[in-house]
């Protein structure tokens, strides 16, 4: 009989930050404990304690509130850095949330070894708790669905910001990651992802993609290339997800899986429908030309179309909008109806910022009250 792993008090007490509402942090649990025991020696662990949370501090005022001599510690520190448990920049040294954060951040470069294996099994196992459902309010439309370009752009009067062909047209740098973090982090834990490769990356646009090849995360594309490269992707049924914000802001698309990606899982399974922004679109099915092919089921990354019974069923409140049901349709059965809820995102992350603080705030303190 093995005998129970015993863990540093700094690690637990590391585990105990990372749990904190302000890094959307997990309950204190003993799977959060082997998570940050793994991805933090002992002596790693004391220094990451006096580190804040996102804004980076300088070596020097790290190693004054530590009382430690700043030549002592830089190497500890850098080697964090270098490693992605911590971010480490001119600027100074900061703690990343788990996820979103530390996770993308820790595996984007594509770095495939033991310890990154053991990382992704420990991170599913925290995550699949279903633990962010408590941080999810009313109304948090974060990310917004790019749908299906060949399906909208037919359309009359379709708004600029739904067709990823402006979001293209809108920039001058692109680049594409090394690896889809959730589909890596899927192929370490054995599985396969049934859509797609762990090679096919987030595609990044504007002064997002500047530094992508220098820090080794991914390859500058072209704007043909970009072109090219979406419309694979859509060849392939995935979903495009991007943050709420006007085709002209930097930003990345996550061309994301329902066997995959951790933000979809949130979505289908842990309540997380509130993060999506109400789409320009919905699915709208003329049950009269069904033929129960299936193929909208295979499609659809959301579960909004099933077949029970010998019968199509589908469900609005789940669908998001994205189109990937309509081209597979042989029986034009499907169409994408305008949405009377539509929200259109907003100007830039600054007027996002403002318009999810409020619910952000409530869904913490409700967090911070039940535990």
């Amino acid at each position: 009989m093995s005998e129970e792993k015993v863990f540093h008090p700094a690690q637990v007490e590391l585990a105990r930050i990372f749990s904190s509402v302000l890094l959307l942090g997990p309950p204190m649990n003993d799977k959060l404990v082997r998570l940050v025991a793994h991805l933090f020696t002992p002596e790693e662990a004391v220094l990451a304690r006096a580190l804040p949370y996102y804004y980076p501090r300088p070596l020097l005022k790290i190693a004054a509130k530590l009382k430690r001599d700043p030549d002592e510690i830089r190497p500890v520190l850098d080697s964090m850095a270098a490693r992605r448990t911590i971010y480490g920049g001119e600027k100074g040294y900061s703690l990343l949330p788990l996820i979103p954060g530390m996770f993308e951040y820790l595996l984007m470069r594509g770095d495939d070894d033991e310890w990154y294996r053991e990382y992704a099994r420990l991170l599913i196992d925290v995550y699949s708790s279903g633990y962010t459902r408590e941080y999810i309010g009313p109304s948090s439309p974060a990310i917004r669905n790019i749908p299906v370009q060949s399906v909208v752009e037919t359309k009359n009067q379709v708004l600029d910001s739904e067709l990823v062909s402006e979001m293209i047209e809108a920039h001058d740098r692109f680049a594409i990651l090394n690896v889809c973090q959730c589909r890596q982090s899927t192929r370490f834990t054995e599985k396969e992802c049934r859509r797609a490769r762990p090679e096919d990356g987030c595609l990044v646009f504007g002064s997002f993609a500047e530094s992508t090849a220098e820090r080794g995360n991914g390859v500058q594309v072209d704007r043909e290339k970009m072109k090219d490269v979406a419309d694979e992707r859509w060849e392939k049924g995935l979903v495009f997800m991007t943050a709420n914000v006007s085709p002209s802001s930097p930003n990345a698309i996550c061309t994301c899986c329902d066997c995959c990606c951790h933000f979809l899982e949130a979505v289908n399974h842990y309540g997380g429908k509130p993060l999506m922004a109400r789409p320009r679109f919905l699915a709208k099915v003329d049950e009269t030309k069904c033929n129960l092919c299936g193929k909208c089921v295979k499609a659809c990354n959301t579960h909004a179309h099933q077949i029970k019974d010998k019968k199509h069923e589908y469900d609005p409140q789940k669908c998001i909008g994205c189109g990937a049901c309509v081209p597979v349709c042989k029986q034009k059965a499907i169409e994408l109806a305008d949405n009377p809820d539509y929200q259109a995102p907003s100007k830039s992350f600054a007027t996002l910022g403002v318009r999810l603080a409020p619910s952000i705030a409530l869904s913490g303190l409700k967090v911070r009250l039940k535990r």
